[in-house]
């Protein structure tokens, strides 16, 4: 297993669990196709009596008929070709590929608004036909085959617009959590994690709903740099960060917790502040304490609890370090 310095930091906020509708085509899509056919179909052959009602309801079915058909299989199309690893193709706008990122902007930009206003003008319609020349349509069965798919292009909307908000929700909270990160991400964060503050789709987000604290909080934190009268005292020798699992070194930007005393490179707890606001050893809430302690004092403090840390964790569970800490 690879060390945690050696994963990309955002494998560690890939935690929000997600449902992908990665079902293939299935018997309800053979269901579907078969009773639209039917109905196509059954239409062409009314179509002499359907061209003499007052509106042409009957071209309407069949171009309603064809934007659903199309509509899943751009569905099916793009969860074949995204990228192995994003979230569900309709609720992820930052697809990696071209085709897939082309099929989400085509659902969502082109083919949802144009179902729309087609359904409302199917709605004005039928209502026009139904009032004014009731006799062309063929069969009462017709009529009512005509309302009851009316009532499912709604309900499809409701169903495709309520997607595309959490789909907006999400990208808004990818957005915030994109500016957040940008403003912790200095020369000591890219050196030791690359680049954080770009995520890669909303399943990076910082994971099961906790509240972390924000850049602000963070950077009132005590913080200073571990100095050769630290190492020469005995911290840094044999202390390490317990998220990455490194030894404190000369010249290391280190970040004191100052409700617990717990020491932690600076570049590490503050990724992992951004994501819960709970000390990762000691699990004390760090929001809002009052940062009276004296930088350095945990020291003594760290070493021994970072030995037993080392001594408790056997080595296969230490590799993921204190970043999976929950």
């Amino acid at each position: 297993m690879p060390l945690l310095t050696e994963l990309p930091i955002n494998t560690y906020f890939d935690h929000i669990p997600v449902n992908e509708m990665t079902m293939p085509l299935g018997y309800n899509d053979v269901i579907l196709l078969v009773s639209l056919l039917y109905s196509s179909i059954d239409i062409y052959y009314e179509w002499d009596s359907f061209s003499q009602c007052q509106r042409p309801i009957h071209q309407w079915l069949f171009a309603s008929f064809a934007l659903v058909v199309i509509f899943r299989l751009t569905h099916v199309l793009g969860m074949k070709t995204a990228t192995l690893g994003s979230g569900d193709f309709l609720l992820d706008l930052r697809q990696k590929d071209t085709l897939p990122r082309l099929l989400v902007s085509f659902t969502w930009l082109i083919a949802l608004p144009f179902f729309i206003l087609w359904t409302l003008v199917g709605t004005k319609w039928l209502w026009v036909t139904i009032r004014e020349t009731p006799s062309c349509v063929p069969t009462s069965t017709h009529k009512w085959f005509s309302i009851f798919w009316l009532a499912l292009c709604y309900v499809w909307i409701l169903i495709h617009t309520a997607l595309f908000g959490v789909a907006w929700l999400l990208e808004r909270r990818v957005r915030r959590a994109e500016v957040d990160l940008r403003e912790i991400e200095d020369d000591d964060v890219i050196s030791r994690w690359g680049q954080v503050s770009s995520l890669q789709t909303y399943r990076s987000l910082c994971g099961h709903g906790q509240k972390g604290l924000s850049p602000t909080e963070i950077a009132a934190l005590p913080s200073f740099s571990c100095d050769a009268g630290m190492y020469e005292a005995g911290i840094g020798a044999d202390t390490e960060c317990p998220i990455c699992l490194h030894d404190l070194k000369i010249g290391d930007s280190i970040r004191e917790l100052d409700v617990c005393g717990h020491m932690f490179h600076r570049s590490c707890i503050d990724l992992w502040l951004l994501r819960s606001s709970a000390c990762p050893l000691c699990k004390r809430s760090v929001k809002g304490s009052n940062g009276d302690r004296h930088a350095g004092c945990g020291a003594s403090h760290v070493r021994g609890s970072n030995a037993n840390l080392r001594v408790a964790e056997p080595d296969s569970s230490r590799r993921l370090g204190a970043m999976q800490l929950s």
